[in-house]
Formats: structure tokens, C-alpha cells, sequence
């Protein structure tokens, strides 16, 4: 009559003749050194979307800082029906082409929407809220905003020449890239509104 192995004892046996394999299999599992950092990349990309609906302020401006890039912020509505052309054609086509990837970060606002939450300066906003604390009074409205929080280049509002948008949007990016450089150049301020507005305020 076979001898029954107590639980315990088979367990232990089977850690046993596992053990050997365990370095063999931790080796197959280990990530070349240059693979490791395109995954770290990748997953630092997949953290910060390069087109979402805004929810943490302080966290998209601590990657533009470092990354050296601005932010393209859309008001919208879901009754206006520029804004989902505006969404639907020309932004979507922006976080779809390669040629953008890594210049800007496009954060949405839909301001007839409870959520989600905007949490800016410590506290929570419903999206109308933060529209009208950046005195947004109509929709589509496309404001550039440079890393260190401060709006560049005059606002977009509205869609007059639906053919001309596109240019119009890559105008204005241009226009921010080259205040990130440069914060003096009148672009950076000439027509926008005023105040200036300023997502590091604390007032």
C-alpha cells in the first residue's frame, strides 16, 4: 500500500523541487535595460492622456513643466452642436496624429456636466464652475496655456470658417510653443482676455 505523504510534507517537497527553477524563471522574466525604459515611457504616457476630460490641474501642469509643453483647454457644451464638430473633426484628428504627440496635452470642459470633478487649488469644482472661475461665457472656447500656468496667444471662440479651424488651432499652438521659449513675445498676450488668466492663482 502506497505511503500518504502528509499535506505539509508534499508542500514542502513541492517547494523543494521548484526551487531550482525559480532563478531560471526569474531570469526569462527580466527586461533588457533598454526595453525597461521604452516601457517605463509607455507607461508614463498611458498615465497622462494626450486628450481627456480635465480632472486634476496640479497633475497635468507637473507634467507640462516637465515636459516643457502646453495645454490646449475646450470648452464645450452637449447642446452645441459647433462644439462636437469641434471635437468630433478637428481635436479627436489632432490626438490621432502622430505629428502632435508630444507637443501639447488637450484637456476638456463640458460645462453642462456635473462631472467629472475638477480639483484645482484644493478644491472641487463641477465643470460650469471652473468654466465661469476662467470667465468662459460661450462655447467652443480653445484657450492655450503655457507650463507655468499662465494662458498665451488670444482665445478661440466660436467656429467661424469651419475649413480654416484646423489652421487656426496649429496657429495658436505654434504661437505657444514659441512662448514657452520666449514668455516676452507680444503673442504671448496681444488679444487675449483680460485679467490673464492663470491656473497657479491662489486667490
Amino acid at each position: 500500500m502506497p505511503a500518504i505523504i502528509p499535506t505539509r510534507r508534499v508542500t514542502r517537497l513541492a517547494l523543494a523541487a521548484l526551487a531550482p527553477l525559480a532563478g531560471l524563471m526569474l531570469m526569462g522574466m527580466a527586461t533588457p535595460p533598454g526595453q525597461a525604459d521604452e516601457s517605463a515611457a509607455s507607461t508614463e504616457r498611458d498615465k497622462v492622456p494626450l486628450m481627456s476630460d480635465l480632472e486634476n490641474v496640479q497633475a497635468d501642469l507637473d507634467y507640462m513643466q516637465e515636459h516643457q509643453i502646453p495645454m490646449l483647454m475646450f470648452f464645450h457644451a452637449t447642446y452645441c452642436t459647433y462644439c462636437q464638430t469641434v471635437d468630433d473633426e478637428f481635436l479627436q484628428t489632432m490626438a490621432n496624429d502622430p505629428d502632435y504627440e508630444g507637443r501639447l496635452i488637450i484637456r476638456r470642459v463640458e460645462i453642462d456636466s456635473d462631472l467629472p470633478e475638477i480639483e484645482w487649488q484644493g478644491t472641487s469644482y463641477t465643470p460650469v464652475e471652473f468654466a465661469r472661475l476662467q470667465g468662459v461665457q460661450l462655447v467652443p472656447e480653445v484657450i492655450y496655456f503655457a507650463p507655468d500656468g499662465k494662458q498665451v496667444v488670444d482665445e478661440l471662440k466660436g467656429v467661424t470658417v469651419p475649413d480654416f479651424y484646423p489652421q487656426y488651432l496649429d496657429q495658436r499652438l505654434r504661437a505657444a510653443e514659441r512662448c514657452i521659449e520666449d514668455p516676452t513675445l507680444d503673442v504671448c498676450t496681444d488679444g487675449i482676455d483680460q485679467p490673464r488668466r492663470d491656473l497657479t492663482r491662489t486667490d
